[in-house]
């Protein structure tokens, strides 16, 4: 959970420096392929800029928010310890399909496509350092450079509640970040004008940097690596971790979310049997992974395209090959979202 708490906080730190320089001329050419670990052979990429750029988004959030927003704040707000912020919830909730239209959601995802482009996670898995996961994380975010950085960090430690140390791997300043009372360090650089670099490790880290556009990914991964489109909303693929080598050999995934949502999974087996054992398991997996959507779906009418196309979820195998596809209609979710009363 702390290293989930970090990245979400770089990621915030990150996209709130850009809206401060609102002028700035972004950067081109910068990719997270340059900084990744030799031998990569597990990456994820999480595509910010296409996402801010779904329709289905744009018409959605504000119904969602319009049926929804009330119920849901109000809900949190029971959680809420303090009474005048419990209270500030609760009269917000029936504002805000007021606040929450196509228009501003529109306008905040039209800023947000400008102010990033992808979040990605590169994994040596057969590789630890330290006994830490041999990973790097990036995220692009084309107006960011060093010296924004180095102005916030005294704000960053102002309320002692994060101890920043810098150190320098060549001309690049590399910030140890560390907050009260959480054991675990981490590491974040500018290393070029629109690209954050991130990991858990220093060494990691260091190597990352000095080996910038030197690297090579693991022979194996190229071709699945090669599949990434700059189309996709989540772009996943790897070969097969340590422990389960005699079972798979690779898998690839993708997620797009765009007019409507579409996904596919395809996972490569050593062979036909286990293929058919581990498509048991995929689909038993994927059930449980979205039951409690379902349910919820299932409990309003509004949601039946959503519910009908999760429920169609199935892991088909041929030979070796398990493959899993997702398709959810995102004009018929539109319509029933606009039909109910």
């Amino acid at each position: 959970m702390s290293i989930h708490r970090k990245l979400y906080q770089l990621a915030v730190l990150c996209i709130a420096l850009v809206a401060l320089q609102p002028g700035m001329v972004a950067a081109q050419g910068t990719s997270p392929d340059k900084y990744f670990p030799e031998g990569t052979d597990t990456v994820v990429s999480i595509n910010l800029n296409q996402l801010m750029g779904s329709s289905l988004l744009k018409k959605g959030i504000p119904l969602v928010v319009k049926k929804y927003g009330e119920t849901a704040i109000n809900m949190i707000s029971n959680f809420v310890p303090d009474e005048n912020a419990k209270k500030m919830m609760e009269n917000m909730g029936p504002e805000l399909k007021n606040i929450v239209t196509e228009e501003t959601v529109g306008n905040v995802m039209m800023m947000g496509k400008e102010q990033v482009r992808e979040f990605t996670f590169a994994i040596n898995t057969k590789e630890e350092v330290g006994n830490i996961p041999n990973m790097v994380m990036t995220l692009g975010v084309p107006a960011i450079n060093a010296s924004m950085i180095e102005g916030m960090v005294p704000m960053m430690t102002a309320n002692g509640q994060l101890e920043i140390k810098e150190d320098k791997v060549g001309d690049v300043t590399v910030y140890e970040m560390k907050q009260a009372q959480q054991p675990m360090p981490f590491f974040v650089a500018i290393p070029e004008d629109g690209m954050v670099v991130m990991s858990i490790s220093k060494e990691v880290m260091n190597k990352a940097i000095k080996n910038k556009g030197k690297t090579q990914v693991a022979a194996a991964f190229k071709p699945l690596l090669a599949q990434r489109k700059n189309t996709y909303t989540v772009f996943a693929a790897g070969l097969a971790p340590k422990n389960k080598a005699d079972e798979i050999k690779h898998f690839v995934a993708t997620l797009t979310i765009d007019k409507d949502v579409t996904g596919n999974v395809n996972v490569e087996c050593v062979d036909a049997d286990k293929a058919k054992a581990h498509a048991k398991e995929a689909s038993e997996n994927f059930e449980s992974a979205v039951a409690m959507l379902v349910n919820f779906a299932d409990e309003h009418p509004e949601l039946k395209p959503l519910s009908e196309s999760l429920k169609k979820v199935k892991a088909e195998v041929n030979g070796s090959n398990i493959s899993m596809k997702l398709n959810i209609n995102g004009e018929a979710v539109i319509k029933a979202l606009q039909a109910a009363k």
